[in-house]
């Protein structure tokens, strides 16, 4: 008889707290080829782990039954590990990309997950392991955001604008580019000062004091930004208006979108509103600035330099609030809330 364990699982499309049940007897994995059996001792929660449930197109592309989520910290159980430093035993930090959750509805809301090999590194000693799960989606977004795709450059001193610092790529976002030796601009809400502030960025707006572009082209119109990134989204002006405060020759990435609702007109008209930023040209009206939207894919080494980021202090978890593994319907309604400053983390192991 097959091995079973505990893990969440959804089998429809819905709001979390409609479709997600934690299931006692779900499938235990099997490690294969180059997918390895980690126990998952904490997963952090993203906003994609919710819409691939809520949102249509997400929720179409979901194969259900389902385990959600991508973000894990736990312990190696089996597999072949060769090619890797890693050994069965070992402590490690992975991630399960969202595409291969929607092929295969492996999620790591679980108590064992497979995970590629090249997928995980050694956790380090100075951290917990629901600290440990708070890093890798947001730190590869943030890799792919500023580094691969805007050229964030170490010790270049580059200037960089993050929309969004006391969210939960923002607060790793601004992180990453200060190790990187950038100079670097963010935005929060005045209850957001004193955790943003912990993360030392050289200058914080309050964009609930005035008009966020205003200030950006009164305070930075002389001193404009070699890259935006914006996490948030909704104010479309940030894009439309950059050239006040964004170099020729910079980069405006965007992994939040223009903001939509749940219903098919909504959905329409973002899609032709990203269509309308990446495609039209300066001449018919278009933004003369480099802008980019799409879904980050990770790459080899990132995993192991954000691993040695976190050693050396430079890389800190920011955890909003801790959930045990029966209480996973409450994290999603946290989550949901727009009202997590940093991570919002389920612990799966009671020593987590």
């Amino acid at each position: 008889m097959a091995e079973t364990m505990r893990a969440w699982v959804f089998r429809s499309s819905g709001h979390p707290s409609k479709v997600l049940k934690l299931e006692q007897d779900w499938p235990k994995p099997t490690p294969s080829g180059t997918r390895i059996l980690v126990r998952v001792k904490a997963a952090a929660l993203n906003p994609v782990g919710y819409k691939a449930m809520v949102l249509p197109g997400l929720r179409w592309m979901q194969k259900k039954p389902a385990v959600p989520e991508h973000d894990l910290a736990g312990v190696i159980e089996g597999g072949d590990l060769s090619g890797t430093d890693l050994k069965v035993g070992d402590e490690v930090i992975g991630f399960v990309p969202a595409d291969s959750t929607m092929k295969s509805g492996q999620g790591v809301l679980a108590e064992f997950t497979l995970v590629e090999k090249n997928l995980l590194t050694k956790k380090p000693d100075n951290i917990k392991f629901t600290e440990a799960a708070t890093f890798p989606l947001t730190t590869f977004t943030s890799y792919w955001a500023l580094k691969r795709v805007a050229g964030l450059t170490k010790g270049s001193g580059q200037r960089v604008f993050i929309n969004g610092g006391s969210g939960g790529v923002g607060v790793y976002a601004v992180q990453l580019a200060k190790a990187y030796g950038a100079y670097v601009v963010t935005t929060c809400s005045p209850p957001s000062r004193k955790l943003v502030e912990s993360l030392s960025p050289d200058d914080i707006l309050d964009y609930k004091e005035s008009d966020l572009v205003e200030q950006l082209a009164t305070k930075y119109g002389d001193k404009p930004f070699d890259i935006i990134f914006d996490t948030v989204g909704h104010n479309s002006d940030l894009y439309y208006k950059s050239p006040k405060f964004l170099k020729k020759d910079g980069h405006f990435v965007d992994i939040a979108g223009p903001h939509f609702e749940s219903n098919f007109i909504s959905i329409l008209g973002a899609g032709v509103e990203l269509i309308n930023r990446n495609l039209r040209p300066a001449f018919l009206g278009g933004v003369p600035r480099k802008y980019k939207f799409a879904m980050m894919t990770p790459a080899e080494g990132e995993l192991d330099e954000m691993a040695q980021f976190i050693r050396e202090g430079k890389l800190k978890a920011v955890v909003d609030e801790v959930f045990p593994f029966e209480k996973a319907l409450a994290a999603y309604d946290r989550q949901m809330s727009n009202r997590a400053k940093g991570k919002v983390v389920v612990s799966i192991a009671g020593d987590a």
